[in-house]
């Protein structure tokens, strides 16, 4: 699944995202982390979006209507990825995957697994089970049970 973050194009495996939403009002979680843009109800359904921007730490994802919400699963946990914009799926060939440099579009090589040039554009593969840590994790779980 491809999505932009300023200018930057950005992957992650089809098989981690459940949906791609448009962005509704949150609802602010009360003492939660600085990277939890709060809570969102989809399908009957309670889900808490945090903005993939922050976590990455490259700056705050402005609302526009290009901005979407990818609905993941890491660790167990259903959440959001707030995103400037969700682009499309292709298929990326293993061969054309590469170590990523010590950072990439002001990402930390830590939350990269690789990059993949497609025609034109630098592909930068994001490694959710790292940009998401367990800790960070645990928070989110208890600040939306709180």
């Amino acid at each position: 699944m491809v999505f932009r973050m300023r200018d930057e194009h950005f992957g992650v495996p089809i098989d981690q995202v459940q949906s791609i939403e448009k962005v509704t009002s949150f609802t602010k979680v009360p003492q939660a982390p600085d990277y939890v843009k709060g809570i969102v109800e989809l399908r009957g359904e309670v889900t808490t979006v945090v903005d993939l921007r922050h976590l990455l730490e490259i700056g705050e994802t402005e609302d526009s209507s290009e901005t979407r919400i990818l609905i993941v699963q890491v660790e167990g946990l259903k959440m959001g990825l707030l995103v400037d914009e969700a682009k499309e799926v292709i298929d990326v060939n293993d061969d054309s995957v590469e170590d990523p440099p010590q950072m990439v579009g002001g990402v930390e090589k830590e939350y990269i697994m690789g990059v993949s040039k497609q025609d034109d554009r630098l592909l930068i593969l994001v490694h959710l089970h790292k940009v998401l840590d367990v800790e960070q994790i645990e928070e989110m779980k208890e600040a939306v049970q709180a």
